[in-house]
């Protein structure tokens, strides 16, 4: 399995929302939860992940959150951005397993279920 970067996850994304509108229909619906899936990963109940949909008159620009000095983050929270093993969810035989769908180089599982 190969890493992948931020930016090249979000640009996979962006890549699916412009030519799957099943896709994109299910990332505005829940983001958090076509993410999950795409990443095989149960995500932290404390994370939030917000979509905004770009109009034709308007751009978005992300600033980045920038930790300060003194500020940590634990091993527990560290394991759970790192995509650690979660111990929850999936069967007994893969639960602390990843299994990748890498036919292009990219390390990302993708599965997409219609919504309705």
């Amino acid at each position: 399995m190969s890493d992948i970067t931020r930016g090249e996850m979000l640009d996979i994304i962006t890549e699916f929302a412009a030519k799957d509108p099943t896709y994109r229909a299910a990332l505005l619906a829940d983001p958090k939860a076509l993410l999950a899936k795409q990443l095989n990963q149960v995500l932290p109940e404390g994370l939030n992940v917000k979509v905004v949909e770009e109009t034709a008159d308007t751009i978005y620009v992300i600033a980045p959150h920038v930790l300060h000095s003194g500020d940590e983050l634990s091993d527990a929270d560290l394991e759970r951005v790192a995509g650690g093993k979660s111990g929850k969810g999936g069967t007994s035989e893969n639960r602390n397993s990843y299994t990748c769908n890498d036919t292009v180089g990219i390390g990302t599982r993708v599965e997409i279920t219609s919504i309705g």
